[in-house]
């Protein structure tokens, strides 16, 4: 028998002793526990767990053993050990009659929801109905958006569309299972808008790719060019009033200022889109938001040109972050 194997026994033996807690574990140390002392989490974000998958990991684990061990609270009021991490792993365990498994006390906040999540994210094992639900229960008590981000590592544009999931039709939710939630949220823009042509669009297509959403979605939202209502609010606020009818020579009766009567005394031209310079985050990379151009993709759309390499996209706004506004003055 192997020194580690005896160091494995002796843990085992220790932590089957009422009251006592393994002196080892709490610094990374994998120890052996019995699957009897191990409870699931209630508020495990994952909630469907593919049986193919599952009988799958147990063969595996009959053949191989546990390649890599779960987390774990320390010991709980009734006496059992709470998963953070591994539910998945845990239950093929079960499924292959296995009677200890591999596990790691974490040290640390036992109750934290980010734990699990953070590591089944990681693992892209969660779909997004499971994420969307884990971020709608955040956002019920009271966090913001942000503060999600941040702490799943994620940037803010995976949070909104997540969080969106919930508002979206149920044609819509319904395409999650078999497209991206990327190709989903395009639609759920448009279908804002227009939502009969994306129930036609569903109804023709089972699955469909973010491309085929995106170019669904241009085709939908292009305007005729000359259609002045096509350009972006932002725009607009530089575009100025349209000029008045100008009166006639003898019209004018000149004040003592030599200005027309009535007039003010002249102001600074008001600034054009082209002077104003808008810029923004797009997740990780910085750019300069394009005023006096429209999105093909319609309002909800900007075009950015981005600083890395010179490169534009048709950006969906809820998706920037504004950085600084300011006015460029000509030398």
């Amino acid at each position: 028998m192997s020194y580690a194997q005896k160091l494995d026994d002796v843990a085992l033996l220790l932590d089957e002793l009422e009251g006592l807690e393994p002196a080892i574990g709490n610094n990374g140390a994998p120890l052996e526990i019995a699957l009897s002392q191990i409870e699931e989490d209630p508020g495990q974000p994952r909630r469907n767990f593919d049986q193919a998958g599952l009988e799958e990991l147990s063969a595996s684990i009959r053949e191989r053993g546990l390649l890599q061990p779960i987390g774990v609270t320390k010991k709980q009021v009734n006496g059992k050990h709470r998963i953070v991490f591994g539910a998945r792993r845990f239950r093929a365990a079960n499924l292959a009659r296995l009677t200890t498994i591999k596990a790691i006390i974490q040290a640390g906040q036992a109750d934290d929801p980010y734990d699990q999540m953070v590591e089944n994210i990681q693992r892209d094992d969660l779909s997004a109905t499971e994420i969307a639900a884990f971020i709608e229960a955040r956002l019920r008590v009271g966090e913001k958006q942000k503060d999600i981000a941040r702490r799943l590592a994620k940037s803010k544009g995976f949070v909104a569309m997540h969080a969106s999931i919930g508002q979206m039709p149920q044609m819509l939710r319904d395409k999650l299972s078999a497209s991206p939630l990327r190709a989903v949220y395009e639609l759920y823009q448009l279908w804002k808008r227009d939502a009969a042509r994306v129930e036609e669009f569903c109804a023709q297509h089972e699955t469909f790719t973010r491309r085929q959403a995106e170019a669904f979605v241009e085709r939908a939202s292009a305007k005729p060019s000359h259609n002045d209502d096509s350009l972006p609010a932002a725009s607009l606020i530089f575009r100025g009033e349209p000029s008045l009818p100008q009166p006639t020579e003898d019209e004018v009766k000149l004040g003592a200022a030599g200005l027309p009567e009535g007039e003010p005394f002249p102001t600074a031209p008001r600034k054009s889109a082209s002077d104003v310079i808008v810029r923004v985050r797009h997740e990780q990379r910085g750019g300069r938001l394009i005023l006096g151009r429209a999105s093909k993709r319609g309002s909800h759309f900007g075009i950015v040109a981005f600083d890395d390499h010179g490169e534009e996209a048709q950006v969906s706004l809820a998706e920037l972050a504004l950085v600084e506004i300011r006015i460029h003055e000509p030398l």
